[in-house]
């Protein structure tokens, strides 16, 4: 028994010893060209001499995260934008007063500046930056393209509106159908159609029926000019040619009598991306607004997403006593990804962690948020994923600690959650994309197979190691006892079966796992709501707190303080965004809200970095979403709990990206 047991100790040592070597590499390291995506130092424009002349130095700081540190649209969050960021080198812009083919005028681009364009991650600055650093860093962005080095551009002049009676907009129904309009908005005029730009990147037709989406702005006017001049480097041409001034406002006042009535106002309903009936279209629009990328799709040491590799997988994640574990490959490849699982399998692994070989951990994928997730969105997303274009990238399987380290560990964790203190996430890929076959988990096995060779071997030799006539009872007592033994022995090894797998236990109902979790989010009181438009804002905004994973940072009540160390960002921690006037954002307007989620700007101006805020996903939700989201956010009570401020990358930041899942005020990698 002695020799049995110190084998068993030995090979389980082994698991741990080889949970923490056996996947140390990854398999590639993918670098992009810098023209495609440059990397930057945080906070931006912390590098710059201080004779940097000011456009140059608040375009470093404001603009290079998106629009890159050359201009090109390369900037480091671009990836995940849809659209694009603008190359500001092409000298193509789409908000502009100016006919097709001349530049924009500078009113035209301090307007932009100034006041942000509507409903996109392209944010407002009129509040943060002078009037003078507005002029110089539209001046620092013509100097980028030669297309400003001609004349100066010339003013469209726009012609009286044509009145918007039923004749009018009869002809701008007509004219809508015969110049294609409907190829790209739909028969209905409510958009969603995914097309490309000039550079291949995709963009989404606008739903015309939602003014407050159009980015230039819903006046008449501004709609007239977008018609006019296009919406280049877009598929959106220029009409100038194939309509006459007054044909243009006939399509204009058609436009705006589409408008439907928006959710916040009396009598709205939604009618977003989110609520679309194209399962598939609304999985898209989920999967891109969500986090899902985050953890699936690999990124570079700087927090570069590479997009060809969009979905699948090769993250690796160590979350201890839980395991070693490395994103799975969510595309459509049959051999690697999820090609050949049926909806209703994803289904069940995005809601309820089951998957075909294996449940997943909380940590391996917060299946716990997930839950809350409604029947035709989890299909929406299911259904989406299975259209993703298959890239080959074998994911290894999930590497454990040994039983005993494992056990240990969670026992020294509240339990049945056993949280961990840290999650860490390395950047590279380490998951396979040559088709030579995947060893890296061999050994893992190897050792488990000896662990189960070794007891059987042992209860072998138990049994038969005595004399023939006293390896068996021969009165009754002795057999009660025998069988009492082995239940015990049973009875050990299932209890520390199910904690080594809490709470990822086939044994354990989702429900159990995962409500008390839900049940942390705040509930808002119905009595605070002026109205049921209100009522339905506040209820969609609570579930996409839920499912977008906002609480997994800052907290079912908004309280924050998730601290998280990374060498390239330094020490962040996840803001306190309850309702509190100081220590919250109480004080906060609803667009300043909006900005920070969409455009990673912090009401005073601070840049937020993507990996953190992840606000490159979030700058892909509806307006309708976000501002459900904000009404949401609006009703978490206020909590007087100071976060700290972040704090620059330094020699004390942990070298991976780490967050801490407990409370810890102090910066560093401690």
């Amino acid at each position: 028994m002695v020799v049995t047991l110190s084998l068993l100790l030995l090979l389980d040592l082994g698991r741990s010893i080889y949970a923490r070597v056996g996947y140390s590499q990854p398999f590639e390291n993918w670098q992009p060209d810098p023209t495609v995506y440059a990397e930057l130092t945080w906070p931006p424009g912390a590098d710059l001499p201080a004779e940097t002349p000011t456009g140059k130095r608040v375009f470093a700081q404001r603009c290079a995260v998106c629009h890159g540190p050359d201009g090109r649209g390369n900037g480091p969050a671009a990836p995940s934008l849809v659209p694009r960021p603008r190359d500001f080198t092409l000298g193509q812009f789409k908000y502009k007063s100016t006919p097709f083919g001349q530049p924009p005028s500078d009113a035209d681009l301090i307007r932009t500046v100034s006041t942000g364009l509507r409903a996109s991650a392209m944010p407002y600055w009129q509040d943060i930056l002078s009037a003078e650093e507005i002029r110089e860093v539209v001046a620092h962005v013509k100097s980028l393209s030669n297309v400003f080095t001609g004349l100066p551009p010339t003013a469209l002049t726009i012609p009286p509106r044509v009145l918007p009676d039923a004749a009018s907009i009869g002809r701008g129904r007509a004219l809508f159908t015969s110049k294609t309009c409907i190829a790209c908005h739909g028969p209905e005029a409510r958009g969603g159609v995914r097309l490309s730009d000039a550079k291949g990147y995709p963009v989404i037709s606008r739903d015309l029926t939602a003014p407050w989406t159009f980015r230039g702005g819903s006046e008449p006017e501004q709609i007239w000019l977008r018609i006019t001049t296009g919406l280049p480097p877009s598929p959106m041409p220029s009409f100038a040619n194939l309509t006459t001034a007054a044909e243009r406002w006939d399509l204009v006042n058609y436009v705006l009598s589409l408008s439907r009535t928006p959710p916040w106002e009396s009598g709205g309903t939604f009618g977003g991306p989110g609520r679309q009936a194209d399962l598939v279209k609304r999985g898209d629009y989920l999967v891109h607004a969500e986090m899902c990328s985050l953890c699936h799709t690999q990124a570079t040491r700087g927090g570069i997403y590479r997009d060809d590799f969009f979905l699948a997988g090769g993250q690796r994640v160590d979350v201890w006593p839980h395991g070693v574990l490395v994103s799975r490959n969510l595309t459509s490849d049959p051999d690697t990804g999820l090609g050949r699982w049926t909806t209703e399998q994803i289904v069940e692994a995005i809601r309820n962690g089951k998957t075909p070989d294996r449940h997943l951990n909380v940590f391996d994928m917060p299946w716990h948020f997930l839950h809350a997730l409604k029947d035709d969105d989890a299909r929406a997303i299911a259904g989406y994923l299975k259209t993703l274009t298959p890239v080959r990238n074998a994911i290894p399987p999930p590497l454990r600690y040994g039983i005993v380290e494992t056990v240990v560990g969670k026992l020294t964790r509240p339990l049945p959650a056993a949280l961990p203190e840290t999650i860490t996430f390395l950047d590279g890929n380490f998951g396979q994309s040559k088709s030579e076959p995947i060893r890296r988990h061999l050994p893992q096995q190897v050792l488990i197979i000896a662990q189960w060779v070794v007891l059987g071997g042992g209860v072998i030799a138990f049994a038969f190691a005595g004399p023939r006539e006293q390896r068996w009872p021969r009165r009754p007592a002795g057999w009660i006892l025998l069988i009492l033994a082995i239940a015990a022995i049973g009875g050990l090894g299932l209890a520390m079966r199910i904690l080594n797998e809490m709470p990822a236990s086939s044994f354990v109902p989702p429900d159990v796992v995962a409500n008390p979790v839900l049940a942390t989010i705040h509930e808002p009181d119905p009595v605070m709501f002026r109205n049921q438009e209100q009522a339905a804002m506040v209820e969609r905004g609570k579930y996409l707190f839920t499912i977008a994973s906002c609480a997994m940072c800052h907290q079912g009540n908004g309280e924050g303080a998730r601290k998280t160390s990374w060498a390239p960002a330094g020490t962040r921690w996840s803001r306190n965004i309850s309702s509190h006037p100081v220590n919250g954002i109480g004080a906060w307007s609803d667009a300043a809200i909006a900005r920070a989620i969409r455009s990673g700007v912090s009401a005073n101006g601070r840049a937020l970095h993507w990996q953190g805020m992840i606000w490159d996903h979030a700058s892909n939700w509806d307006e309708e979403d976000v501002r459900s989201l904000i009404a949401y956010i609006r009703t978490l009570p206020p909590l007087d709990r100071k976060v700290p401020d972040p704090r620059p990358p330094s020699e004390e930041d942990c070298e991976k990206a780490t967050i801490w899942v407990g409370a810890n005020d102090l910066p560093g990698c401690r």
